[in-house]
Order: structure tokens, then C-alpha cells, then sequence
């Protein structure tokens, strides 16, 4: 009876412990349905092979989903990082929203990026500092200003949800600098990245309310905005335009509204009356995840 009873009782608190600590961590995704620790450490096995520290992901999916595959959010964010389904759907991660294998993907690409774009800065390494990682992880997702300190106060959280380290876990991909390995090797990126623009050379501005060119990054992501003045006969001052900045994914095609005001409007139609058309300028500008920016220009005929 009494080994009978330690049996059970061992039983029961394997089951109340549930899989923390589970060895070795496992390789394949365990179902959006499986026990948060399960999760959590699949989530610390990709980390792991890619030489991320493996709280990262966990801490920023603990924040953005609570670590759950979250088929709603604000705008069209889903996902266990809340991503963007207008940007990311496509390309690298197309079907993401229903592949969480794409979703770490995606976090772990973007967290590499930032490091190398960190080291190459002179900034230090923030694998090295887990001080650092809460900041890291903010650079990756992105949040509102006042919200970037959130993903630091999950690291003991995270570190609960992976449990102790795994004997026969492989290697981290990435030696971290002061660790005893040879440093980082890294080569700054300074290419500025490729634009292409599209788009009606023909527009009827006032019918749209707005002057459009549309933007492609084909060989990574960016940001594009653009800018734009319209010169007419007679008039000292040119119209000024100007575009929201947009986030592209790698081979997104999105169109930019450099929008006319009323007052611009107003002034654009008594000078089309008179002249019949008007040449508008365009300058867009794109800047890669690493600050390299390129500008490019378009002309526009504005006709009635």
C-alpha cells in the first residue's frame, strides 16, 4: 500500500508539473491547443537553434498573445507576435496566421537583423546582457513608445515557463561575445535599398482627392514615404504635398496618397481651369530595417 500510494503520489505531481523541464526541447510545434510550458519550450528549442537566447521569443509572445495563436488583435495583427497580416502574409511567411512555424520564423529573422544591425552600430551585443533583452524584443515588435519596457518584467516568467536547461540541448548557432567563443562576425549592411515606383503618369488629382504612386521594396522590407509640389503659372509658392509613411514587406506592392487639402484643391482647380494641366513632382523615400534610405522621383501629369 504505502509504495502503491508514493506511486500515485509521484504521478500526481508529474501531472500537476505538467511538461516544464521537459528534455530534450521538443523540435516540433505541439498544437495551438497544448499546455503553455509545451509551447514556451518549442519556442526555446528554435531560439536555441538559431542562437537567440531562448527566453526572447517566449517573453515577447507572453506580452503580444499571452503565448497563445490569437486570430484577432488590433487592426489585423494575429498570431503569437501579432503580426501584421497586410504586411507579412506574403513572400517568406505567406500562410502564417495558420503555421506558428512561420510566425517564429518571422520573430527570429527580424531578432538577428537587429542584432547585427546593433553590433555593426557599435552598440553592444545585446545577447550578451539580459538586461538588454526586453529592449531587443521591443526593437523586433515594435509597440508604442510608452509600452517598450513591458517585455523585461516577463524574463522570470519565461524562464519558469522553459524550465532548467536541458543537458543535451545543441549549442547555441551564434557564439555571444565574453562567453568564451570567438565574437560575432558581422558586416554592416550600408546598401541602400532598391525602390520601384508604378503608377498612373495620367491623374485626375481632384476626383481622388490625393496624387497616388505606388512603391515596391523588391529585395527586402521597407519604409516609403513620399513628398511632392506642384508648380503653377503665376503663383509664388508651389502646392505641397505629402504621403503617410508605410511599412512594406519584402515585394509588397502598396500605394502612397500624397492628399490634396481643401485649400489645395481649391487653388489646383482654378489653375487647371486656366492652364488645362499641371506637372506634380514626386520624391519617395525608402529606408531598409537598418536605417540605409534611398529616394526616388516620379512626375505626374494632373488633368481635369
Amino acid at each position: 500500500m504505502w509504495l502503491r500510494g508514493a506511486v500515485l503520489g509521484a504521478l500526481s505531481v508529474a501531472l500537476l508539473a505538467g511538461p516544464a523541464g521537459a528534455c530534450p526541447l521538443p523540435a516540433v510545434y505541439p498544437g495551438d491547443n497544448a499546455p503553455t510550458e509545451a509551447i514556451a519550450q518549442w519556442m526555446a528549442r528554435r531560439a536555441t537553434d538559431r542562437g537567440i537566447p531562448v527566453e526572447l521569443p517566449v517573453m515577447g509572445a507572453l506580452v503580444a498573445s499571452g503565448v497563445k495563436n490569437l486570430d484577432h488583435g488590433d487592426a489585423d495583427e494575429v498570431g503569437y507576435f501579432q503580426m501584421r497580416v497586410g504586411i507579412w502574409n506574403q513572400g517568406a511567411y505567406a500562410g502564417f496566421p495558420d503555421h506558428p512555424e512561420l510566425q517564429i520564423n518571422w520573430f527570429l529573422d527580424q531578432g538577428i537583423a537587429n542584432r547585427q544591425s546593433r553590433i555593426a552600430a557599435g552598440r553592444p551585443d545585446p545577447a550578451a546582457d539580459a538586461n538588454l533583452w526586453g529592449d531587443w524584443i521591443a526593437d523586433v515588435l515594435r509597440p508604442a513608445e510608452q509600452l517598450r519596457g513591458r517585455y523585461q518584467l516577463r524574463l522570470g516568467e519565461a524562464r519558469e515557463l522553459i524550465g532548467p536547461a536541458c543537458p543535451g540541448d545543441p549549442p547555441p548557432a551564434v557564439p555571444v561575445p565574453g562567453s568564451g567563443s570567438a565574437p560575432v562576425a558581422s558586416t554592416p549592411d550600408t546598401t541602400a535599398p532598391v525602390a520601384r515606383l508604378s503608377g498612373a503618369r495620367d491623374q485626375h488629382a481632384l476626383r481622388r482627392g490625393a496624387v497616388l504612386v505606388a512603391v515596391t521594396c523588391p529585395a527586402e522590407a521597407c519604409t516609403a514615404s513620399a513628398a511632392g509640389t506642384v508648380r503653377a503659372p503665376g503663383r509664388a509658392h508651389a502646392l505641397r504635398l505629402r504621403a503617410k509613411p508605410v511599412a512594406l514587406a519584402q515585394g509588397q506592392t502598396l500605394t502612397l496618397r500624397l492628399a490634396l487639402s481643401q485649400a489645395a484643391r481649391a487653388a489646383l482647380r482654378r489653375t487647371l481651369r486656366a492652364h488645362g494641366t499641371l506637372v506634380a513632382r514626386l520624391r519617395v523615400t525608402v529606408a531598409d530595417t537598418v536605417g540605409n534610405e534611398a529616394t526616388s522621383s516620379r512626375t505626374v501629369r494632373l488633368t481635369l
